[in-house]
């Protein structure tokens, strides 16, 4: 199911339309793939980064993407600036569309932060069984990614957490996740998750400020050995997790709080230096 549109204006190809005219439908049929950007005070956060992934998307899916950086980091810029937006999360994407070909679409989409609870206390999440079949690329209307929704909606937990079937841990429906034991950070390799954007920008903050990252298999079985756990996304940068299925984690954790810490002074560096030139 497609995200509905917020605000007055979308962008469909080079377009500027009216929301009343949005029809998610179109962008239902055939390959797709997507990004999502958080933005704040009109600002994208990582967006560059968000744009390379994109195009790294479109090529491993073998999908037209006749659109230049620039001309995508625009329309990006036209959205916002377009609804007088200050803060939200921009959901845009290329659909193969049977009918009309490649379409470019971007709008406003609902978004989720996570309370302040939350960030104090962790979330819960559940496991299913599942992967993505090509994780290194972010793909629309994956049936995994709706059996997982699914479960959200119904057990009422923050996120699902996808075991392969051969048990190693992959990631979230919508994150990447962690496992820290004393001072060490430990998370699925890159051959089995999508390399999300957040998670690589606290992999560096991780070792820059002394923390060993080890990327590898972590077979399910042995979660219950970690000290605590936190997932990572776009929407909600560093989430502490308390628990997994009836498995509990240290909440606070020093490791996990620290990384909080310095993933938002780098937010806040990022957002007070960027510019749209």
């Amino acid at each position: 199911m497609t995200e509905p549109a917020l605000l007055n204006y979308f962008i469909y190809n080079n377009e500027l339309v009216d929301t009343c005219d949005f029809n998610g439908r179109y962008t239902e049929k055939g390959t797709g793939i997507y990004e999502v950007i958080r933005f704040q005070d009109g600002k994208p956060l990582f967006l560059d980064e968000h744009i390379d992934r994109f195009f790294h998307s479109a090529k491993y899916e073998k999908l037209p993407l006749e659109l230049s950086k620039e001309q995508i980091r625009n329309r990006i810029r036209t959205l916002i600036e377009s609804n007088r937006a200050k803060s939200g999360n921009i959901f845009f994407q290329l659909t193969l569309n049977p009918d009309k070909g490649a379409v470019f679409t971007a709008w406003i989409m609902p978004s989720y932060y996570p309370s302040k609870e939350e960030l104090k206390n962790g979330v819960v999440i559940k496991t299913m069984s599942g992967a993505r079949k090509k994780p290194h690329s972010k793909r629309v209307n994956l049936p995994v990614r709706k059996t997982a929704d699914q479960i959200i909606q119904s057990e009422h937990v923050a996120e699902v957490l996808m075991i392969a079937e051969n048990g190693l841990v992959t990631e979230g429906s919508r994150s990447n996740i962690f496992f820290v034991k004393e001072t060490t950070l430990y998370t699925p390799t890159t051959k089995l998750v999508l390399p999300g954007i957040t998670r690589s920008v606290v992999i560096d903050l991780a070792e820059k400020n002394g923390f060993q990252v080890v990327e590898g298999d972590i077979r399910f079985d042995t979660i219950k050995d970690f000290d605590g756990c936190f997932l990572t996304s776009t929407s909600r940068d560093i989430l502490p997790v308390s628990k997994i299925d009836d498995l509990t984690y240290q909440v606070p954790n020093p490791v996990i709080e620290k990384l909080m810490l310095v993933f938002q002074d780098l937010v806040f560096d990022y957002f007070l230096n960027f510019s749209w030139d």
